[in-house]
């Protein structure tokens, strides 16, 4: 289970106007402020499923924080492509 601080950030990405382009071109300054671990913010800089898992971050709130970093998976992923990912897929 990731710690809360993550899921607040992951979860404030959705509520607070500007947070997806501040985590997206000042990162660092994000982190800080919510208190991140330098694993989380490595993890979170990688941003993979993987890396996600690793910090453990729920499978959904990973596919949210994809989402808010790179708007066009949307329209390219389906949830049996990120189940494919998950697996260690393509």
């Amino acid at each position: 289970m990731a710690r809360y601080e993550v899921d607040r950030l992951i979860q404030d990405m959705s509520k607070k106007e500007g947070l997806i382009g501040r985590v997206i071109d000042t990162p660092s300054d994000v982190f800080e402020e919510y208190g991140l671990t330098p694993p989380e913010r490595t993890a979170l800089l990688e941003g993979t499923p993987q890396a996600l898992a690793s910090i453990g971050v729920h499978p959904i709130l990973q596919m949210h924080y994809l989402m808010y970093k790179n708007p066009e998976m949307a329209t390219h992923v389906s949830i049996k492509d990120y189940s494919d990912m998950l697996k260690g897929g393509a």
